[in-house]
């Protein structure tokens, strides 16, 4: 059976952020009591075969914690981020999931089935939104990946890493790129993960 790692992206305590800026109407600061009391907790005990934090967090227990200092404090620092947590995995499967965003219940379990059907190699899962449990964007309506959480074979990876592109908007452009390398991207409704910031009319 395939050993799946987790890397979570995070900047959430990084204080040139925590305390001005602010994201979908709440302090930056907020993710960082997202990571210690909700997603942490939510993923310690959900089957992953390894855990790294990898950005601006804290050691724990549970996790590996792999520090990075923001290079351009934007949307392209979670790539280099991602890239460095990679690193240090040793899975099968690379799930990559941003630090406002929380894996659903037995989502490691099914992936383990799942990781056995030689249809896909990126395969991005349901996005609900954390409180009205609504459907999200994913990005199949545009047939791209939503990056927001999703699971990659090791292959794919370390053929194309997310620093392959130098821009904040790298769903399409990394979706590009990863097809073009032979990858096949797809969208399953089993696997879910929830988005524990977004807005009431999000959709």
């Amino acid at each position: 059976m395939s050993k799946l790692s987790l890397v979570l992206n995070t900047a959430s305590k990084d204080p040139t952020l925590c305390g001005s800026n602010a994201y979908r109407g709440s302090p930056y600061s907020a993710r960082y009591e997202l990571m210690r009391t909700r997603i942490l907790p939510g993923v310690r005990d959900a089957g992953f075969d390894e855990i790294i934090v990898c950005g601006v967090f804290e050691p724990g227990e549970g996790y590996l914690y792999v520090p990075m200092q923001p290079r351009r404090r934007d949307r392209r620092d979670a790539l280099h981020q991602r890239d460095l947590g990679a690193a240090y995995t040793t899975g099968d499967i690379l799930v990559f999931c941003h630090d406002d965003h929380l894996p659903g219940p037995g989502f490691a379990e099914k992936l383990k089935v799942l990781a056995e059907d030689p249809s896909w190699d990126l395969l991005v899962p349901r996005r609900l939104h954390g409180i009205t449990n609504a459907e999200l964007n994913n990005g199949r309506e545009g047939t791209y990946m939503g990056g927001h959480c999703l699971a990659m074979r090791r292959w794919l990876w370390a053929e194309v890493p997310w620093t392959s592109v130098d821009t904040e908007w790298w769903d399409c452009a990394m979706s590009r790129l990863w097809r073009e390398a032979g990858g096949k991207i797809a969208w399953n409704d089993t696997l879910i993960h929830y988005d524990l910031e977004a807005t009431e009319h999000e959709s």
